[in-house]
Order: structure tokens, then sequence, then C-alpha cells
């Protein structure tokens, strides 16, 4: 064989294995993405802002996943960010349970978390988290702490 021909063969051979390696890796990651609660009971809460979250981010509880969120939209009436979300069917919210946006790590990815109430009474299918709180905003914050030092 002519060098050109064992060259071209070992490129061919090193793109379809970085490719068969890509498709692998692709699939992991949707699947990861695309959880999939079937047993789950839809629930929702009006956030401040929804900067930087999406449909199928994690709703996490003590840093477990419980759920996903399956919309982000512009509540109507009230001008604000709605996002709803499918919680696993054997995790059971209080009604005075609070959710919060944030992230893992400085530029890791959103997700919502929720700290359980104590009430009796839980959130039922269709239901509404009332206290929510988005995440803070490290450029307003910075923005605050200079202004101190600089009057």
């Amino acid at each position: 064989m002519r060098r050109s021909n064992i060259l071209e063969i070992t490129a061919g051979l090193f793109v379809l294995i970085f490719t068969i390696f890509l498709i692998f890796f692709a699939i992991d990651k949707l699947s990861y993405i695309k959880k999939n609660y079937k047993d789950c009971y839809k629930i929702y809460g009006l956030f401040a802002n929804a900067n930087g979250i999406g449909v199928g981010d994690s709703v996490k509880i003590s840093g477990v996943d419980v759920g996903s969120i399956t919309g982000v939209s512009l509540d109507k009436a009230t001008y604000v960010a709605r996002i709803d979300m499918c919680i696993s069917k054997d995790i059971k919210l209080p009604i005075d349970s609070s959710a919060l946006i944030t992230s893992s790590g400085v530029v890791g990815s959103k997700f919502v978390n929720i700290s359980p109430g104590s009430d009796i009474k839980l959130i039922l299918h269709g239901g509404k988290i009332e206290y929510t709180q988005a995440e803070a905003n490290m450029g307003g914050i910075m923005d605050r702490i200079l202004g101190m030092f600089t009057k």
C-alpha cells in the first residue's frame, strides 16, 4: 500500500471513532436532560425573574432531583415569569413551601430549589407555590457593594 492510502485510512478511522464518541455523548446528555417524570403532579410558581432557567431543568429538594421544569412563560395578568413544574408523586409538598431559582456554582446550570414547609395542607395537582424568589443578581450586588465604598 502506498503511504497516502495508509494516512487516509488512519484519518478515516479517527473520524469514525470520534463520530461514534459524539453520538454516545449526545445520547447520554439527551437522556439526562429529558428526564421523564411520568408519575408526577404539576405545580407552578410566579417568579420576578426567570433568566437562564428553561424547560427540562431540574427541580430539587436538598440537592436531590424531585422533578423537572415543564414550562416557562409570562403570566399575562401580573407580568411576572410563570414556571411550571412536574414533581414526583411520592413527594408531598406542604402549602407553605418556598421555591428559589439558584445555580450550581458560579457558571453552573440553573434549577429550582424547593424548601418544604411545615403546614399539614399539601399543594395539589395544578397548585401554586406561594413563596418564590428569583436568583440574586450578582451585577446588582456588586454595584451596591462598590457604591458603599465610593460615597
